[in-house]
């Protein structure tokens, strides 16, 4: 038995650290050709704020799991249901980054209240964020998914964490994932956001704090 915990550990942080390969050398790509500079800002602030990070905390967990065991199966679970939020505030900031960095054209981009989120804090935007995403319409199925999605994470978290870390670096670079709300009333979540039309890049494509 122990050998299958040392495989599943080896190959979950070998798995982590593939996704972030890839995602760099998408952004390298996308650099070396030059016909996006939205992508290449937007993925850079991802891989910085999000994908750096949640590779880092899935490399340790994984290679925590091939160390214990059994015991680090449940580690990992907890301490995975525990990186939800985390990853979240995360996602924020890179959303935040971008926002300020990125114009859109028919922006700019307002939350549900209709405040301008790129003058906003970061951390009134994250207030203002969880309001949303806990009042409106529906909050009892999005309450119920979210619950169904912790006890995932707590059994299935190898799974979880690797599909969150390839799926929270795309979702973080657009408004209408990032910022979008099932409590918003709207036939999809952030289907507001998609509105705003073609991104440009208004500043220098550095990471604007």
């Amino acid at each position: 038995m122990h050998a299958w915990w040392v495989v599943t550990g080896l190959g979950g942080a070998g798995a982590a650290l593939g996704i972030l390969l890839v995602q760099v050398q998408s952004w390298q790509r996308l650099r070396r050709v030059g016909a996006d500079p939205v992508g290449v800002f937007t993925l850079g602030v991802a891989l910085r704020w999000v994908g750096v990070p949640l590779a880092a905390l899935h490399v340790a967990l994984f290679l925590l799991l091939a160390q214990l065991d059994q015991p680090g199966w449940w580690l990992g679970g907890v301490v995975t249901v525990l990186s939800v939020p985390v990853r979240r505030l995360l996602n924020l900031k890179a959303i935040a980054v971008i926002v300020r960095g990125v114009g859109y054209e028919h922006g700019p981009v307002v939350d549900r209240d209709g405040v301008q989120v790129d003058t906003q804090p970061y951390w009134r935007m994250v207030r203002s964020w969880y309001r949303h995403e806990y009042t409106g319409r529906h909050v009892a199925d999005v309450i119920a998914i979210k619950v169904l999605g912790l006890l995932i994470h707590l059994l299935f978290w190898p799974l979880a964490a690797l599909g969150a870390q390839a799926s929270h670096v795309a979702m973080c670079q657009d408004p209408a994932d990032a910022l979008g709300h099932s409590t918003d009333g709207h036939e999809r979540p952030g289907d507001a956001f998609r509105a705003l039309g073609t991104p440009y890049v208004r500043f220098a494509t550095r990471d604007r704090r």
